[in-house]
């Protein structure tokens, strides 16, 4: 992004003071957008894993779903989660992953369902008669813009207990804003113009499909 000297002539620095956070911004939005991909890439199935299958895939990972979102179709989303069997020795009996789903990912169209689904006080608190066991912590309500068909949806367990998605990174999570300001080279030099500039290595990949479960569901 340049900055041009008849920009600082017109004293525009209240624009001039954004353009750094701006840059961050959208760095920050192209790694939401990459996680958010993994999720609709291949129509809904996710990247191939290792195996030969898609992320969510039913047959073998048994963690795709086709069931509109409601309170029985996210806790049979979780129960799916909790029953996926760990990795042991040849011949050994695998125990359950024995962890639930924690966060649902939902379309914007499908937020206030969510939130009804995981904070029932929050939506309908004038009509409350008991607890819901359900009852998530605020924030485990995710929008993803990526999902681009308003019902499908997904269910993933705490990453602190069973990562999924690994965003890989070489100079840390957060952008890095360069600003060429040198008045004796580059453009500054050639043209009168300021560059900034961000830069972001990054590695988005899964290497556990466990964790996570997707809905593509159909509307009837």
């Amino acid at each position: 992004m340049g900055l041009t000297i008849e920009m600082f002539e017109r004293d525009d620095t209240r624009r001039l003071r954004q353009f750094p956070f701006k840059l961050a911004t959208a760095g920050l939005r192209r790694l939401s957008a990459l996680v958010g991909e993994i999720f609709t890439a291949s129509a809904g199935a996710g990247p191939m894993m290792a195996d030969g299958k898609n992320v969510f895939e039913s047959s073998v990972h048994q963690n795709l779903g086709a069931g509109v979102l409601s309170s029985e179709s996210w806790e049979a989303a979780s129960a799916a989660i909790y029953n996926q069997k760990l990795l042991v020795n040849a011949g050994g009996t695998a125990p359950k992953q024995a962890i639930d789903a924690r966060y649902l990912v939902v379309p914007r169209t499908l937020r206030l369902t969510a939130e009804r689904i995981l904070y029932p006080s929050m939506a309908w608190e004038p009509n409350i008669t008991s607890e819901n066991l359900q009852r998530g912590q605020f924030g485990d309500v995710i929008t993803c813009p990526e999902f681009s068909d308003s019902n499908d949806w997904a269910a993933v367990a705490d990453p602190l207990l069973a990562p999924a998605i690994y965003i890989g990174e070489r100079f840390g999570i957060m952008p890095e804003i360069y600003i060429a300001d040198n008045q004796l080279s580059g453009a500054l030099f050639t043209n009168d113009e300021v560059r900034i500039k961000a830069r972001h290595f990054l590695s988005v990949f899964v290497a556990d499909y466990r964790p996570l479960y997707k809905a593509n569901a159909v509307n009837e």
